[in-house]
């Protein structure tokens, strides 16, 4: 008995290892190889550098006044501005509580199985989900979002219903609402689309007296509702409208289009099928597999539950982003890690022989692997993106030299990535300004553009001299006018 327990602590060190190494080349490798990213990493990124500046820690800020567009609360905010007190205002200050949030949602998921099944199950889950295209990916496990720091918390908060479902760990009702406010001061509302499902699980499974009866119910939602409250108090007081728009914009998404972003009802299940979860196939087959077994026929009712229900109120949404998904991974990588773990169980019954295990391993997640990994190495972005990201990219590659200094950034689209690196350069005492305006530009002003219509116009009022270009931005030296 002593030598097989030293067998299998040998073999899930090398497993802890390995997935030690993949989490670091899917998450962590060249985490800070690319330029701040538009919209929401962007808006997080100037809000934490002026959070840590002005000290105001409920209401973001944006160019020194209070930020209506950022409707989030600040938890990701306050994380990001510990980074940066850390290491410094960078890209790896931003991002790094993303990966982080990615990588214990991945250790989580293992030890949790582990200790509720075996470790083939923690390896199989844990796996789908860290080689999974949307968790390792821009706007989840990658960059400054609040979309995989939200996803952690739910998971975390998931699981504790679970022990209160399955193992009656009565205090897990704090847990669960201690997880549920901290999702909710990531991204407020978005916290609470799993409710649904946990309602009618609470009924399937007859628990309802079991939360009306219990103290720490009644102690975790008086701690759950007055957090809220406090914030959205405290943030109205600050920022006086902020409670109209939360009710009117983050609300407001499942029956109105915000920002353009309308999709078709199966966006979701097209985005998943296609492209963002490798695995979705598994998905079905894992819960079917769960129900005909005896011993987990009633985490699959469960599980089925949370599935439906979420991705029909994202789905019902009219206004839909891809990583409105992310909370949902933890879960289908469980049913579709699950049928892979099947498989693995009856080889390793057949033939106890670890070496062969292992070596399955190898073959299910050799590609995803790989192709994850590949993905994180170089970091490419769509296609559709890079011209309207140039000017970032190149404040990027510039941002250490003194090519940024007393310039002017002349641009028609998003620009708070390039006040990202304004404010970086600020920290090493170098300026640059930013317009949209032809007005703003005076003779001998160096102007940075790349946009080709503005262009145009740059060299019908002005005549220019060329300083430099790359790809499609130009730097010019303004001459003289030309009226």
């Amino acid at each position: 008995m002593e030598n097989l327990k030293v067998i299998d602590t040998k073999f899930e060190k090398i497993v802890l290892f390995g997935l030690l190494i993949v989490i670091y080349f899917v998450f962590f490798q060249h985490l800070d190889s690319f330029h701040i990213r538009n919209w929401d990493e962007s808006m997080y990124a100037v809000n934490a550098y002026e959070m840590d500046k002005n000290g105001q820690f409920i209401t973001p800020y944006f160019k020194n006044l209070p930020d209506l567009w950022n409707s989030k609360p600040p938890f990701l905010l306050w994380l990001q501005v510990v980074f940066i007190k850390l290491i410094g205002f960078n890209e790896l200050a931003i991002r790094l509580p993303s990966a982080i949030a990615s990588c214990i949602s991945a250790y989580v998921l293992y030890f949790f199985l582990k200790k509720r099944s075996d470790i083939y199950l923690a390896i199989s889950v844990c796996l789908v989900f860290i080689t999974s295209s949307g968790v390792c990916t821009f706007h989840t496990g990658r960059t400054g979002d609040a979309d995989s720091l939200l996803s952690l918390f739910i998971l975390l908060s998931l699981l504790s219903f679970y022990k209160i479902l399955f193992e009656n760990n009565i205090k897990s009702m704090l847990y669960f609402f201690a997880y549920l406010t901290l999702a909710f001061l990531t991204k407020s509302v978005a916290a609470l689309l799993f409710l649904p499902g946990l309602i009618i699980a609470t009924f399937y499974f007859k628990k309802v007296g079991l939360f009306l009866t219990e103290k720490y119910f009644y102690a975790g939602l008086f701690v759950f509702l007055s957090s809220v409250i406090s914030f959205i108090y405290l943030r109205e007081m600050n920022n006086p409208g902020y409670f109209n728009y939360l009710i009117s914009v983050d609300l407001g998404r499942v029956g109105s289009v915000v920002e353009s972003h309308n999709e078709p009802f199966d966006f979701y299940l097209n985005n998943l099928f296609f492209y963002r979860f490798t695995y979705f196939l598994f998905v079905l087959p894992g819960v079917f597999l769960l129900y005909i077994n005896n011993r987990t026929k009633l985490i699959s009712v469960y599980v089925l539950s949370l599935i439906v229900t979420y991705f029909l109120i994202i789905s019902i949404s009219v206004t839909k982003l891809e990583w409105y998904d992310l909370p949902l991974f933890p879960i289908v990588s469980f049913c579709s890690g699950y049928v892979i773990y099947v498989l693995i169980k009856q080889l390793h019954s057949k033939t106890n022989n670890k070496r062969l295990v292992l070596g399955a391993y190898l073959i299910f997640f050799i590609l995803p692997t790989y192709f994850a990994i590949r993905q994180s190495f170089k970091n490419e972005i769509p296609t559709g993106e890079k011209q309207l990201e140039i000017l970032s990219e190149y404040a990027f590659k510039n941002k250490n030299n003194n090519e940024l200094n007393n310039t002017l950034f002349y641009t028609n689209v998003f620009e708070r990535p390039l006040y990202f690196y304004k404010y970086y350069i600020n920290t090493k005492n170098a300026d640059f300004n930013i317009t949209n305006e032809l007005n703003d530009i005076n003779i001998h002003s160096i102007v940075i553009v790349a946009n080709d219509t503005l262009k145009n116009r740059l060299n019908k009022k002005f005549k220019t001299q060329v300083i430099s270009t790359y790809k499609s931005v130009t730097k010019y030296q303004i001459i003289n006018s030309n009226n």
